[in-house]
C-alpha cells in the first residue's frame, strides 16, 4: 500500500515530471496531440508549485518514489474541484487511484462540499464512474480548443 502525504516545497520538480510523463505515455493515446501539448506545457514545476499554493495537494509515494498526486481546491460555496490528479503509468491499474481518491475526498474541502467535480480525459472516464462520478455536461471547452469531460459527485 502506498503512503499519502501533503505536498512539501521541493516536490514540484518530481510532480511536474510525473504529470508530463503520464500525459505523454498514457493520455496521448486517447487525446489529440494539441490537447496533450497544451497540458504538457502547462505542468511546469512553477505551475505545480502555484497549484499547490492555492489548494490542498496530496502526494502518493511508494518505496520513496512519488507515484501519484492530486489537488483539492474550493470553487464555490459547498463546492470543490479535484485537479491535476495523475498516477505514473506503471501505477495505473493497481488500485492506487482508488486509494488516492479516498484521500482527496477525505480532505476538509471535499467533506464540506455538496458537489465535488473534476475534468477528465476520455481514458479516465471508466475509473471515475466506478468511484461514483457522473459524466454531466459532455465535452466542454477549457483553455481554448481543449475538449475534456466534466464529471461530478453530489452528496
Amino acid at each position: 500500500m502506498a503512503e499519502i502525504r501533503l505536498y512539501l516545497p521541493g516536490d514540484e520538480e518530481a510532480l511536474s515530471t510525473l504529470l508530463r510523463r503520464t500525459l505523454l505515455e498514457v493520455n496521448a493515446n486517447y487525446c489529440p496531440a494539441g490537447e496533450i501539448q497544451w497540458l504538457y506545457d502547462r505542468y511546469t514545476p512553477e505551475t505545480v508549485a502555484e497549484i499547490a499554493s492555492g489548494g490542498h495537494t496530496y502526494v502518493m509515494t511508494e518505496g520513496g518514489t512519488i507515484v501519484g498526486t492530486g489537488t483539492v481546491i474550493e470553487t464555490g460555496e459547498a463546492e470543490c474541484e479535484i485537479i491535476a490528479a495523475f498516477l505514473l503509468p506503471e501505477a495505473i491499474g493497481r488500485g492506487l487511484g482508488t486509494q488516492l481518491f479516498a484521500a482527496l475526498e477525505a480532505d476538509d474541502l471535499c467533506i464540506s462540499a455538496r458537489r465535488i467535480w473534476l475534468t477528465s480525459s476520455v481514458n479516465a472516464l471508466d475509473f471515475y464512474e466506478k468511484i461514483g462520478y457522473e459524466y454531466v455536461y459532455g465535452y466542454r471547452q477549457r483553455g481554448g480548443e481543449l475538449h475534456l469531460l466534466e464529471m461530478e459527485k453530489r452528496k
